[in-house]
């Protein structure tokens, strides 16, 4: 099993299905992508740069965005299980990007 399947694994083990969305252009159209992902609150101690309160990290896998044919990774413009994405960065597995945590606000 690879490294970006086992986090896939764990995803679906620990989390639940959200819903990834786009805006097509400046429409009010949207492509969505049904993905696992895992959601945790951040840590008082977390709250700096721009992190509020109730703001969320929400891990979600590669597999699932690729399976997709998903436009690119996750972006500030997009929508996260209901909220909107402030940031994405790649997360790694040695040299193998398995997926991407979101900071996402709402």
């Amino acid at each position: 099993m690879t490294a970006a399947a086992r986090f896939l694994a764990s995803l679906r083990r620990a989390g639940r299905p959200m819903v990834l969305k786009r805006r097509i252009g400046t429409t009010s159209t949207y492509i969505e992508c049904a993905v696992y992902g895992r959601a945790r609150g951040y840590q008082p101690t977390e709250l700096a740069g721009g992190v509020v309160q109730g703001d969320r990290r929400i891990r979600i896998s590669q597999i699932e965005i690729e399976a997709a044919a998903w436009p690119g990774p996750p972006k500030k413009s997009d929508y996260l299980d209901g909220g909107a994405i402030q940031g994405a960065e790649p997360l790694y597995d040695a040299a193998v990007l398995v997926g991407f945590v979101c900071w996402v606000r709402g």
